[in-house]
């Protein structure tokens, strides 16, 4: 519980999360890690996947850009590149406007003293820029993640040709080139990069949801390039303990079903909250699921295959040979699932979130990345970290099958997944690395205030 009450709060940070889910979930755990050491919180949102205000009664919201942004992601038919132009072209007047407004208001009571924002929300450096304030970025991503993107920016020509995928990425020998962060369509990707590199590379601050001990070689290195302030302070979710923030809705019967498990025993499969798949997948890896002889628990959202109900795609062949140690959901909580003692494997499409969760309790992966960082993760968990295996060729049952039963079989594998758990929560102690960076966070913005006041 938050001790610090309300009128002996100082320091107003005004927060701009992106409306995916993906990245709105650490903004506002990250919000609830500030608010605990007695800062006001104010969220600036989009009408797009808006968070639900009474989970958090202790922030201040606020909503920007009307009705211009209340299409679906589908909308830009899965173009993570113009989805971000709109969205960076679309609010950064009314973000201007809405700080000017505040500012005015505040003026004497407890004013902005700074803006921390999504990396993709670039929009927002601008504006803080013209106004004074301070402003930090948060990297929803992991490191090896930036630099990859930097690489791809500066590096390669886009689209990148079919002969180079197989090819080692000479600035970056951990990755080939077909493990870049890499989008579908490319129209907007050089202009997005830009923007999103000038807007970090210009902050006062980074903070990270990434950990010390995953990725320190890699932090050095972009400390030593970008001369700006890092903060790593993953995972941002532990921190946080069971805070929930979840903008989907969420079923809760599951644990009924997981508690019925054996120990380490069931394969837990989610490839996130927008990645879709075919028909012909879905059957690949349903039936590599059934003939694998493991328990799952399988998150098939309604929109998974594109344009059906995914669920009613499975045979009723599946769903017979499956009944006894098969259960299917429209979603869950994910960082519970994660944390239950029944989960052995974690079949994922290797988002950053679901990455770093995996790590945290020590489940080791089966991944099946499909375009962006997912990449870059993916080939980290499955060849650097080596805690995963990571599924290459094209999608089939007889893969997923092989490759569950390695993982269950896999004594190296779930051993190094258990050693990085527990750096992970070494890292979480009060004189661990993410604990200290967060300090020297909190000291950082004090600092900065004093200054502002001056």
């Amino acid at each position: 519980m938050d001790r610090i009450q309300q009128k002996e709060r100082k320091g107003h940070l005004v927060l701009v999360p992106c409306p995916l889910p993906s990245h709105m979930s650490p903004m506002l755990h990250l919000g609830k890690l500030l608010h605990s050491q007695g800062f006001f919180i104010t969220i600036i949102h989009t009408q797009l996947n808006p968070p639900n205000y009474s989970q958090y009664p202790e922030f201040s919201f606020e909503s920007i850009g009307g009705d211009v942004l209340l299409e679906s992601y589908s909308a830009f038919d899965g173009d993570v590149m113009l989805f971000l132009s709109e969205l960076n072209m679309k609010c950064e007047i009314p973000f201007h406007d809405f700080l000017v407004n505040m500012q005015s208001r505040r003026r004497y009571d407890n004013p902005i003293s700074c803006v921390i924002y999504d990396a993709v929300m670039y929009f927002c450096a601008g504006v803080a820029d013209h106004l004074k304030f301070l402003r930090i970025v948060l990297r929803t991503s992991s490191a090896a993640n930036y630099i990859g993107l930097s690489i791809l920016h500066e590096n390669y020509c886009l689209p990148i040709q079919e002969h180079q995928l197989e090819e080692p990425v000479a600035e970056f020998p951990l990755l080939r080139v077909k493990d870049m962060p890499l989008f579908s369509t490319c129209k907007h990707t050089r202009e997005i990069l830009t923007c999103i590199h000038n807007g970090t590379k210009t902050a006062s601050a980074i903070i990270w949801n990434s950990i010390w001990c995953l990725e320190h070689a890699l932090f050095e290195r972009i400390e030593d390039e970008i001369l700006v302030p890092i903060y790593p302070i993953g995972p941002l979710q532990k921190h946080c303990g069971s805070f929930s923030t979840n903008v989907l809705s969420e079923e809760q019967n599951f644990l009924v079903w997981l508690d019925k498990q054996a120990p380490s025993s069931v394969v837990y499969v989610s490839i996130g909250s927008v990645v879709t798949m075919t028909e012909d997948e879905l059957l690949e890896m349903a039936w590599g699921l059934a003939n694998s002889d493991q328990p799952f628990l399988w998150v098939v959202r309604a929109c998974l295959v594109d344009g059906s109900d995914a669920v009613e795609q499975l045979p009723e062949e599946f769903h017979e040979t499956t009944r006894n140690r098969g259960k299917i959901a429209s979603w869950l909580p994910q960082q519970k699932v994660l944390a239950h003692k029944s989960i052995g494997c974690f079949l994922t499409h290797n988002g950053w979130n679901s990455t770093i969760e995996s790590i945290a309790e020590g489940v080791p992966m089966l991944c099946w990345p499909r375009v962006g960082d997912q990449r870059v993760n993916a080939r980290f968990v499955s060849h650097v970290w080596r805690v995963g295996i990571q599924l290459e060729d094209r999608l089939s049952r007889d893969g997923v099958e092989s490759a569950v039963r390695t993982l269950f079989s896999s004594v190296d594998i779930q051993e190094r997944v258990k050693e990085l758990k527990k750096k992970v929560e070494i890292s979480m102690r009060q004189e661990g690395p993410s604990s200290d960076f967060f300090g020297r966070l909190v000291k950082n913005i004090r600092l900065k205030e004093k200054t502002i006041r001056l």
